[in-house]
């Protein structure tokens, strides 16, 4: 059986990485917070239409 991808091990050297500035980083955690709260949306539809 495979593993799955994101259990891969992955090593960079220090000028490989590339840090991102403060609005980057505010960026990217609200877009994966707008994620997660769809995801949560689906699930509560999903469990009202099982309990319903």
């Amino acid at each position: 059986m495979s593993r799955n991808n994101s259990d891969e091990l992955f090593h960079f050297e220090e000028n490989q990485i590339q840090l991102l500035s403060p609005q980057e980083l505010v960026s990217q955690i609200t877009a994966e917070i707008e994620f997660y709260q769809r995801q949560i949306v689906i699930l509560q539809q999903q469990l009202g239409a099982t309990n319903g």
